[in-house]
């Protein structure tokens, strides 16, 4: 199965020579992208400041790149320090056409699977909505002790006046061919590095100026009994690894590290899973990503297997964070 984001995957990360053909609509993108920055830098365009320091986590890329494992990492170090954090999120593949407050019992199809996994791992006030500064308003109406905002996935979302930006960047795929969409995966000018607080590496990287994250994952959790097992305790079946996330090969390349043997299952991302995409693999162990376990609530059986993530974040990050917002 190749999904519509593999297509374009396949050619942002490899070399393709139709892509040029993109080009004249990737300079057109661009110069939309550099007049939207103009105007708000100037103050042709407003840009709201709430009462609260807001965190933007982003990236330059289309796709994965570790965004949602991060914050849940800050997350963590902020009510380790006593902080009362939240959470603002467009609500990508969701279906809430309002600001929606998100919780534990809500529908993945209402509010999407980012917003829902943040939720249910952190227990912290989650909004979503298109609009990020009404999303942050009504969120501070309802818990007004919030003493700061992440906004996931805001940083081309200019409107919400930010107090600290982080790009996250993934080591292993970079910036592609270095295009502009459509042409290339940059949803901005990768000069856009030079103008954040900080970028945070998923993986390796040279460059001291760049924090690094890393995951960790120790076993699989089972869906239905919460039943851990080793790597190679799975291995008493076939394996499917079936994933809807922007960067499948990510996934992909943790379980190729501990040396399993698995056949490949990719839908676009945010795609919400129904009962007949897993039909056939009744006799395999699904394996899948946490975001993707959220959306299999109600169609798991007893070999869906989740691949559950510890992040690993240089303490400078969190250190600098501090010093600047708080």
């Amino acid at each position: 199965m190749i999904s519509i984001d593999q297509i374009f995957n396949n050619q942002y990360y490899k070399k393709s020579n139709w892509i040029y053909l993109l080009i004249p609509f990737s300079i057109i993108f661009y110069c939309i992208s550099i007049l939207k920055n103009y105007l708000y830098k100037n103050g042709f365009l407003k840009r709201i400041k709430i009462k609260v320091p807001v965190l933007i986590i982003g990236n330059i890329t289309l796709g994965g790149t570790g965004k949602t494992p991060l914050a849940l990492n800050l997350i963590t170090k902020f009510l380790n320090k006593g902080l009362n954090p939240a959470l603002i999120s467009r609500g990508y593949g969701g279906a809430a056409k309002n600001i929606t407050e998100v919780f534990e019992s809500t529908n993945v199809r209402v509010v999407g699977d980012e917003a829902l996994l943040i939720k249910a791992k952190s227990k912290i006030p989650v909004f979503v909505g298109k609009d990020r500064v009404g999303a942050a308003k009504i969120l501070l109406k309802k818990y007004p002790k919030t003493s700061i905002i992440i906004s996931d996935d805001g940083l081309q979302h200019h409107r919400l006046g930010r107090d600290y930006e982080i790009i996250v960047v993934d080591s292993q795929r970079n910036f592609g061919n270095g295009f502009i969409f459509p042409a290339g995966p940059l949803r901005e000018s990768r000069s856009r590095l030079n103008q954040v607080d900080a970028v945070v590496y998923k993986g390796t990287s040279n460059n001291s100026k760049f924090y690094q994250m890393k995951y960790i994952t120790k076993h699989f959790k089972n869906l239905i009994t919460s039943k851990s097992i080793t790597f190679e305790g799975i291995q008493d079946k076939k394996i499917v690894a079936i994933t809807a996330i922007g960067n499948p090969e990510s996934f992909f390349s943790i379980l190729e590290d501990y040396n399993l043997k698995f056949k490949k299952v990719i839908f676009n991302d945010h795609y919400l899973f129904n009962k007949n995409d897993f039909i056939k693999y009744a006799n395999y162990n699904i394996v899948m990503t946490e975001k993707d376990s959220i959306k299999c609530k109600e169609l798991a059986t007893k070999n869906f297997w989740v691949l559950p993530l510890e992040t690993k974040v240089d303490e400078r990050l969190f250190r600098n964070i501090l010093k600047k917002v708080m």
